[in-house]
């Protein structure tokens, strides 16, 4: 009886070391589980993380591949839409997407896009969009006067401009009759609806034929050519000089600044055209109304035709600037 009870007491006391034993190896265990738990999610998010670094730089990477060029530009605005021509080729080594087309009216300087584009280009492909496959943005308040710059973004984010190709005769800059152009085609001419506001501005009457004995004003649009891409500035004595010929008199139209709506101003503010610039200017005194008042023009009263010459004076950058642009000749019926 006596070595019984001593051989559990014996075993009571080593059961006691036995627990504490395997509560250690559990606690040990647990750790180990946790550790590992967290070591494993250490391990994935860095995974995730290298996931997307590769990602965004190989999108750097795409994005900087990406080589579209752009030819055959041509802007038409046929109603409240611009339509937009243009040859488009992927020279880059990555196919391209592109899903939206801007474009502004450099002269009303509104907005528009397109952003339902589906434009797929693999690398070497060539797609041309002309005639009634030209691309199309509605652009309220343009006309066929209206300069455009727009530009396609692609689905990486690049913006691809879409340039007209500039076209300059030797003549028409600094080393030939000056650095200005003016566009013959485009010279119009306009009539008044009351003392100081015009009838149909700025669209006008685009002839060089003219009522006799009328007031009138006349408009052309001038290009600014400088080979040294200064910004031309000019004054109030810039006229078109008509000299008289042929029993028709002499006959002076000075610079004028007119609002949006047709009214002239009776004072007026120098007007700068930069580089590549292309604007309307519009002469309407009898007077330069930088040192008098403004007077309204009457054409003259005999029958025939006389050269008309413009007259421009300024400054050019920093130096003063004349040019004299000899090339309309008015036919008064």
């Amino acid at each position: 009886m006596k070595r019984s009870l001593l051989f559990n007491k014996r075993l009571w006391r080593n059961s006691k070391g036995v627990s504490g034993v395997i509560a250690a190896i559990f606690l040990v265990l647990i750790v180990i589980l946790l550790y590992s738990n967290v070591f494993v999610f250490m391990l994935d998010q860095d995974a995730s993380f290298q996931d997307v670094v590769s990602e965004v730089n190989q999108m750097d990477v795409d994005r900087s591949t990406e080589q579209i060029t752009v030819t055959d530009v041509n802007h038409t605005v046929v109603g409240d839409q611009v339509h937009i021509e243009a040859q488009v080729t992927n020279d880059g080594a990555v196919s391209v997407q592109i899903n939206t087309l801007w474009i502004v009216d450099r002269f009303t300087k509104k907005y528009g896009n397109n952003n339902t584009l589906t434009i797929s280009l693999k690398p070497g492909d060539t797609l041309s969009f002309a005639g009634s496959n030209a691309l199309k943005v509605t652009l309220e308040g343009s006309n066929s006067l209206s300069g455009f710059t727009s530009w396609f973004v692609t689905d990486r984010g690049n913006l691809i401009p879409l340039e007209e190709q500039e076209t300059i005769i030797v003549a028409q800059v600094a080393l030939g009759i000056g650095a200005m152009a003016m566009d013959l085609g485009n010279f119009r001419y306009f009539t008044y609806e009351s003392a100081t506001k015009l009838i149909d501005y700025p669209t006008g009457t685009i002839s060089f034929d003219i009522q006799r004995n009328i007031y009138t004003v006349l408009g052309c649009y001038l290009t600014n050519f400088d080979t040294d891409k200064r910004t031309i500035t000019i004054d109030s004595h810039s006229l078109f000089w008509q000299p008289g010929a042929a029993g028709v008199g002499e006959t002076n139209w000075f610079i004028v600044n007119v609002d949006a709506d047709g009214t002239i101003n009776g004072t007026y503010t120098s007007i700068s055209i930069a580089y590549g610039e292309t604007i309307m200017l519009v002469f309407a005194s009898g007077k330069d109304i930088g040192t008098d008042s403004f007077l309204r023009v009457r054409t003259p009263n005999s029958q025939g035709a006389v050269a008309t010459f413009l007259l421009l004076h300024g400054t050019i950058g920093s130096s003063a600037f004349g040019q004299n642009i000899p090339f309309v000749t008015l036919y008064y019926s």
